[in-house]
This record gives structure tokens, sequence and C-alpha cells, in this order.
């Protein structure tokens, strides 16, 4: 054994503050600088993130309050109109007037409607005296005293609770009230009153208050100027609101993680403060803004700030700075491992040295040192006799499926007992074609069964030794367990899935607008912004194509993507893939031919297998040099159909064959190659073939062009499927989404194709439209602002009328509409489901179909 003083003695304390382990620590201190470099960036990401999400809060806060009133100067002009058309309105009519709005359902937080009569002094008397004949012994105009005139509230609808104690009350006596009657009387507008004390505070917390006006003239009165205005006005309707559950019933869970204040800014008033929820903390917020609201005669102030909770939600997780310290110590951990086991390593080869001359001891250094590299491996090892089948595996091995180390050798038929019964057949199928065969390697992945129940995922490699007949004598190799590996993919296909769902609105909104900009709908777009729009929505594109490959994939690999599965006609469905790729051939120079016919009907999904043929036409133009041939050619196979993409490019280099169809596959993967792509559009075309009961394949030469096929089953030689029928011609069709940009592009994409649209952005909007009109078909989103279209697509199936009506769902949450819809029912095959971010032509295409389907159910 080395003496103490010996180089090769070096204790595991001692090696870790050795100058040796200068690399361990100098990896720690990288990856802590970089833990803290990754932090900070993320705190600044997600300041900005929180920033504009501050931004978009208040900005919904202050439009909804405009949305809201400009609703309740409806309800006024609905009154007055009714006023005016009769001439004289029932106290009675006034009440079932007010009922029919369900003013608590449909606008919480207005206190009622009413009407304020205006009475000349000469005609109070009788006024009163006709009001008490009514029924109201104890009516009188109040306060008392003379007056020019009067504006006595005469109805105010619903007539209870605190509201009757404004019942005869002259608001025009009041200063506040009577600015704002004045202005409308003379404007023969909507006015808006500063901040009063309403009469309707009889109880509870006192809240400041507001009213709206809007004045009714006599029939047949000249109201050119205001003089004549003010000489004809016969009233006003008008509503009370108390500002705090007005706003309560206009914004509701709006505005988490924001307090506001409400403040008119008019001069003079005593108190200006209309609403606030601001605390004594809130000057001291990060996120702060202000707003300015004008309208109806009133100057508004909007005051933002941000609550703890919120600006919380704006701050990096601490997750970072942990995962971050647990690397730097792993990694330090392993490091000075690797010093040790470097020790051990010599001190190892000094005993070896010494111990030479003995060849048992040599022999016993041998096996040690062959002990500590098995243990410092995280593989197992495993040894198969061919002649005598006894087997044996290393301690790692047995320790991977939960049991402990057996030195002995064992029966092979005791170690296929741990196999899961359903990898079983095909692991052995494997390993008997290896043998059967001249490989001397192999390498193939199956599930064996821990002691504890659980099946666990490994990969199994070995190397065969043979006789020189090529027979089998020995098999052995390692084993690798795979559940981290599998966890970690499982965990990266989810974040792409949600990264991706959570990018379709937005993308879909830019998308939308910068189509409507380009296409001239909004004004001539200047020259000098006009290159760079089209740039704008060029990229659009390219990234609503990554994040439909990738939610593709997703669902794919899920096993969540639906197919339609109906006869088609194969050369029909090859003249659309064709004409669809036409423009993209001629901004290239390249020359689109379709040479044989095989009459035959396929059963496929058509918008799959149209997926298929546009990836293959697109990859084949676009790696075709200007001025040649993409053919397509269909071939018969026995029982099956070859579909043949011919281009005349440089061909597929021989490096690259073996993995053109894996995800991410690229034959130039540097930022700067020529041709734009994700890598996954062939590694989804081979998984829809499949899923079609197809296979897919290629052959190519360098420099001599490629040829991609995808081969189908055959379902029929004559068309026994109906076909569309080209003389129904497209009708009216309603859009329904509440984002108007949205609904404005959808719009735009169906009237190219010949349709008629009519934009709703509420449920409220489309019921009014499906009650009055007939229309072809409803595209609709899910998530509305006052609604849910679920709760719209049920209530058109009960109604009669509307029971059959193609409903196309335009959503980024079709998966969860599909099955909060049908809940173990059958599908309504009346409806059509499509993801966001909307693509043209798969939403033309889905339409035209739906709307063929509902031809063809009308005609049975």
């Amino acid at each position: 054994m080395p003496s103490p003083s010996s180089p090769y003695s070096l204790t595991p304390g001692r090696a870790i503050i050795s100058r040796k382990n200068t690399i361990a620590w100098c990896v720690a201190a990288i990856v802590l600088l970089a833990t803290l470099l990754v932090w900070q960036y993320q705190n600044e990401r997600e300041h900005d993130a929180a920033d504009r999400e501050f931004t978009l809060l208040t900005n919904d806060i202050a439009l909804a309050i405009r949305k809201r009133m400009i609703h309740h100067e409806q309800i006024l002009l609905g009154g007055a109109g009714l006023m005016d058309a009769s001439g004289r309105v029932s106290r009675n009519e006034w009440r079932i007037m007010v009922e029919r709005l369900r003013l608590a359902e449909n606008y919480p937080g207005i206190l009622g409607v009413g009407y304020a009569q205006v009475v000349p002094p000469l005609t109070l008397d009788a006024f009163e005296n006709a009001v008490r004949a009514e029924g109201f012994a104890d009516f009188a105009v109040h306060p008392p005293g003379p007056r020019p005139f009067y504006t006595a509230i005469l109805y105010l609808e619903p007539f209870k609770g605190r509201n009757l104690a404004a019942f005869g009350y002259d608001m025009f006596s009041e200063p506040v009230r009577r600015e704002a009657m004045q202005a409308a009387a003379e404007s023969g507008e909507t006015r808006v009153t500063g901040p009063v004390r309403l009469l309707q505070e009889t109880h509870g917390e006192v809240q400041a208050g507001i009213l709206m006006y809007t004045p009714i003239y006599h029939r047949g009165a000249s109201l050119e100027t205001s003089e004549q205005r003010q000489r004809a006005l016969r009233g006003f309707v008008y509503s009370p609101y108390r500002m705090g559950d007005l706003l309560d019933g206009i914004l509701g869970s709006r505005t988490p993680g924001v307090r506001y204040r409400i403040t008119d800014t008019a001069a003079g008033l005593e108190f200006p403060q209309l609403y606030s929820d601001l605390t004594p903390d809130s000057g001291k917020a990060l996120y702060q803004r202000s707003l300015d609201l004008h309208f109806y005669g009133r100057d508004w102030r909007l005051d933002f700030a941000s609550t703890p909770s919120f600006e919380r939600s704006s701050v990096a997780s601490p997750w970072i700075l942990l995962l971050g310290l647990a690397a730097a110590l792993l990694l330090f951990a392993l490091a000075s491992l690797l010093v040790l086991r470097r020790e051990q390593a010599e001190r190892i080869a000094h005993q070896m040295t010494r111990k030479l001359r003995a060849s048992n001891e040599a022999l016993r250094l041998s096996e040690e040192r062959k002990r500590l590299a098995l243990q410092g491996s995280s593989d197992g090892w495993w040894d198969v006799d061919m002649q005598s089948w006894q087997f044996m595996a290393s301690d790692r091995a047995w320790e991977m499926i939960g049991y402990p180390p057996q030195e002995e050798a064992h029966s092979l038929h005791r170690w296929q007992s741990v196999l899961v019964p359903q990898a079983r057949h095909e692991l052995l199928s494997t390993l008997r074609e290896v043998m059967q065969s001249e490989q001397d390697t192999f390498s193939v992945e199956t599930r064996l069964t821990h002691q504890g129940g659980q099946s666990i995922p490994v990969l199994l490699r070995g190397i065969i030794q043979r006789d020189e007949q090529s027979k089998a004598l020995r098999v052995s190799g390692t084993m690798l367990d795979l559940t981290e590996a599998k966890r970690v993919e499982q965990l990266k296909s989810q974040f792409v899935s949600t990264v991706s769902h959570e990018l379709r609105t937005p993308l879909t909104s830019i998308s939308g607008a910068l189509a409507i900009v380009n296409s001239g709908t909004l004004g001539e777009v200047p020259e000098a912004m006009a290159r760079m729009l089209e740039i704008a929505e060029s990229n659009s594109q390219r990234l609503n194509l990554l994040i439909n490959d990738l939610l593709d994939m997703e669902k794919l690999a899920a096993g969540k993507m639906k197919f339609d599965m109906r006869p088609c006609a194969l050369t029909e469905l090859i003249d659309e893939a064709l004409n669809a790729n036409q423009a993209f051939a001629t901004s290239r120079d390249i020359t689109l031919k379709r040479e044989g016919d095989c009459h035959c009907w396929v059963r496929v999904d058509s918008m799959r297998l149209h997926q298929i043929l546009n990836n293959y036409l697109s990859n084949a133009i676009k790696f075709s040099p200007a001025g040649s041939v993409v053919t397509v050619t269909t071939q018969r196979l026995g029982e099956q159909v070859q579909i043949n993409v011919i281009d005349q490019g440089e061909g597929i280099p021989l490096a690259f064959q073996s993995q053109i169809f894996n995800k991410f596959a690229q034959a130039d993967g540097s930022d700067r190659r020529q041709q734009a792509g994700t890598g996954l559009g062939l590694a989804i075309t081979r998984e829809l073939a499949q899923q079609m009961n197809g296979d897919v394949g290629f052959s190519s030469l360098p420099e001599h062009g490629a040829t991609f096929w995808v081969r189908l089953p055959i379902e029929a030689e004559d068309g026994e499927a109906a076909t569309r029928d080209a003389s129904d011609a497209p009708g009216a069709v309603l859009v329904l989404d509440d984002d108007p940009m949205i609904a404005d592009f959808i719009a735009l994409i169906v009237r190219k194709s010949g349709y008629e649209p009519t934009t709703a952005n509420s449920v409220l909007e489309a019921r009014g439209y499906l009650k009055e009109h007939t229309y072809a078909a409803l595209l609709t989103d899910l998530r509305l602002q006052d609604g849910h279209g679920l709760t719209l697509i049920r209530d058109l199936r009960a109604d009669q009328t509307t029971a059959a009506l193609p409903i196309l769902v335009v959503s980024a949450y079709c998966e969860e509409g599909q099955r909060l819809l049908h809940n173990g029912t059958a599908e309504d095959s009346a409806i059509a489901w499509l993801d966001k971010p909307v693509d043209e032509k798969k939403l033309v295409g889905i339409l035209e179909e739906l709307l063929q389907r509902a031809r063809t159910a009308a005609t049975r």
C-alpha cells in the first residue's frame, strides 16, 4: 500500500480543494454565471410581458366602459323613439317596454329607465292631480317652490325599491343635473351629468352617481336652432346609475391584478371622484397608467395601478436560480468525481507496476480494474451462451428492474419472464431475424417488467460472436434505462403543444390584419410601406405553417388527429392539388404536368391527402431549377395505386437519404440555407399516409432529380361516391368572432371564394341576424365576450328552423369544444372544426365540403 506521503494517496476531501480540481471549480462558476444571466434575461422578459399585459388590460377596461355607455344611450334612444311614435305613452306601456329590455340580466348596474316631463307652472296643479288620479294620492312635484318650469319624474321602471324615492322629483332644480339637461335640450344630443348624490341612496353604502339624459321634443316643432329646441322641449328619457354598481356590471371579473380610479375632470366640482378602489400603496405600484375618456359632454380620467399579485407574476421564477445552483453542484460533483477516479486509476496503475511479476496478483488487479470500470458506467451488461443457453447479467442490469444482484448463471427463460408480454413477441422476432442474417451488431428498444409492477423502457445493444459457418456462439451486450429519456421527450412534446396553442390566437390577428391591409380593403398602401408589409405577411404565414406542422406532429404522436375517410376520385384529387400549387409554380418558372390516368377511387381523408400532395409538390417546386418540369404520374401496383411526384432538381445527397423522413430533418440545416422550411413536412406526410393505410417513399440519385411516392389501397374502379354538383352556388354566411380584425379577415377569405359574408362580434348580435335572415352556414369562434359558442350551437340545434344549419367552428380550442359538445353522443355531420390560426385554403375547402354534406343530406 502507498504511504501517507505518496502522491497516489490523495483523500476525497483533499482532492476537492486541490489544484488538480481547478476545472471542477471553473465549471461550477461558469454554470452559476450562466444561471444568473438566464435569470436576469427571463426577469426582463417577464417584466416586458407584464407591461404589455397591463396596457391591454387597461385598454380593455376603458373600451368596455365606452361600449356600455353607448349601449345605455341606445336604451334611452329606444324610449325616446317610443315617445315620439306614440305621442302619449301610458305608465303600463312604459313598464312593459322596460321589462322587455331585461335590464338586470343584460345591463347589470343600471338602476332603471325613466321619463321626466316638462311641466309649465300654470299646469302644475293639473299635472299633479292627473298623477294622483292614477292612484298615487300623495304625489307632489318636489322640491317645492316657484321655478320657470318643472321637469318632474313621471315614469321610472322598475318602479320599486330605491327608485320610489325619485318619483316626482324635479331634476332641473339641482345645478349639476340642470347643467346636463340644459346641454341636452339645446344640442338635441344625449348628455351625462357630473357626479351627484342620487335620491336612490336611501340605504347602504353611498356611491357617487351620474345620470344620462336624452331630450324629447313636441312632434312637428322646428328644431334647427338651440332656442327652437328649448321651446319645443317636451321632456327627457333618462337613466340613473350608482357608479360602483355600474362598473361592477360592466367589468365584473375583467380587472384581475388592476386597481383603478375614475375622476370627472370638469372644473368646479365639489366631489369629482366617481369611483376608486386604489389603496394608499397604489402610488408605489410598479405599473401605472392614465387614460382620458370623452363622451356625452364629460371628460373622465382613468388612473390605473397594478396590484402586488400582478407584480409578483412579472418576476422570473426562483426555480431558475435553484435549478442552476443544483446543476452547478451536480457538475462540480461529477468533475470532482472524475478527479477522484483519475487518482484511483493512478493508484491502481502504481500497484500493478509494483506487482507486475506476480501473475496471480496481476490478474487480481485486472479484475479489480474491470469491476471499477463497470461500477462507473450507468449501463448494465449481459451475456448469453448460445450453446448452453446460459444467461448472465451485471448487478446494474438487475438493479434496473428492481431485483437483487444474481452472480450465478440462469436459464434464458428466466430472463424472458421479465419481458412485458406485449413487447415479447416483437423482441424475439427481431432477434431471430438478426441471428439468421449476417449482422454482427444490433440495437433494439423493448420494455421490461419491474419487480414493483411498472413497465421500464430499455435499449438493448449487442454484438454476436459467430463461428466460421456464421453460426451464433455467444451474444453479449449492454442495457440502458430509457425512462428519463422518454420522460424528457414527453415533456418536450407537451411544451411544443402548449406554446403552439398559445401562439395561434395572436398570430391569427396579425395575419388577418396584414392580409386586410395588403388587400387594399382599407385603402391604398403607400409604396414605401408595401414591401415591408408584404415581408411581414409572408413571414407570418411561414410562422403559421410552422405552428400547424408542430400541432400536426403532436396530434399524430398522441393519436388525437381525426380522419374523415371517404371514397374519392383519385384523378380529381390530383388535379385539385396541381391547381392549388399552380401559382407557386408560376412564380418559380416551373411547369406542372400530369401524365397517365388511373380511373380508380381511394378511401382517404381528402384534406389529408391534399396535405401530402401539396407537401410533395411544394418541395419539388422549391428544389427544381427555373424552367424545369414537375410531373405527377400514377401507376397500378396490384391492389394499390402509387402516385409519383418527379422533379428535375439536384437530387438528395446520399448521406441524407437515410433520415429524410425524420422529424426536423433538412439536408441543409444551417440558418443560411436557400430554401426555408421546418423539417417536419415529410415526417408528417409519412404519418398521414400510414394513418390512411398507405405508405410513402422516394428514389433519388445526386444530380438526377428525385421521385417521391405515396401508395394507397384501391377502393373501387368506378366512381361510386357522389361528386360535387358544380351548379350549386354558395350563399350568404354569418361570421361570428369577438375580435373584429379576425372576423373581417375570415369575411375577406370567404368573399374571395364567392360567398356573401355578414360579420358579428357578439352572440347577441349574431342571434339578431339569425332571427332576421337565412344563412347557408355559420362560422363561429367558441370563447366569445358575451357568451360561449357551444351555447349558441345548442340553441340553434334546439330550434327547428336552424336544426340543420351547417356550422364551421373556427377556434384555438376545437379539441375542447368537440369533447364538451358531443360528450359521448354521436357527432353532428353538419358541424366541422378548424383550428386557429386560419389557413385560407383549409377554411374554404372545409366550408365547401360542409355545405356539400348539407346538400347531400337535404336530398335524401
